[in-house]
């Protein structure tokens, strides 16, 4: 079966995903633990997103399909850490963390992580590109 999210839109997605662990807390009206967790999960979604070998990261130090093996069990962290760290109590906290972890284990369900975008090569004619100090 052919999965159909290519590894650009995956790209989008995790940005998404960053963004909206950035904003939760100020849109949804909570503090304390679910906060900093977010908070954190934003960064470090943000740092393994740029990370990535595909088509929106930035360095490409970690291949794809480990970046879905991680996506994988950060769904499941995401999942579970309403009851782990204790917030399990405080509504719009929990619901907003299985919302969120339920759509991370359906983007990672429907990702090709098979895919390798090997960008084009430069084209040394082109003067767009950057060149230091000669």
């Amino acid at each position: 079966m052919r999965k159909p999210v290519s590894a650009r839109a995956h790209g989008v997605l995790d940005y998404a995903t960053v963004a909206a662990f950035l904003n939760a807390p100020m849109v949804f009206g909570f503090h304390g633990t679910p906060a900093a967790i977010a908070y954190w999960l934003a960064g470090i979604h943000l740092l393994m997103t740029g990370c990535t070998d595909f088509p929106l990261g930035v360095f490409r130090w970690i291949p794809f399909k480990v970046h879905g093996v991680i996506e994988l069990l950060a769904g499941i962290f995401v999942l579970v850490a309403p009851w782990i760290s204790g917030f399990a109590q405080d509504v719009a906290a929990r619901n907003f963390f299985v919302a969120i972890a339920i759509v991370m284990l359906v983007v990672v369900a429907l990702t090709d992580y098979s895919q390798h975008v090997v960008p084009p090569p430069q084209d040394p004619a082109d003067r767009r590109q950057w060149r230091g100090p000669s």
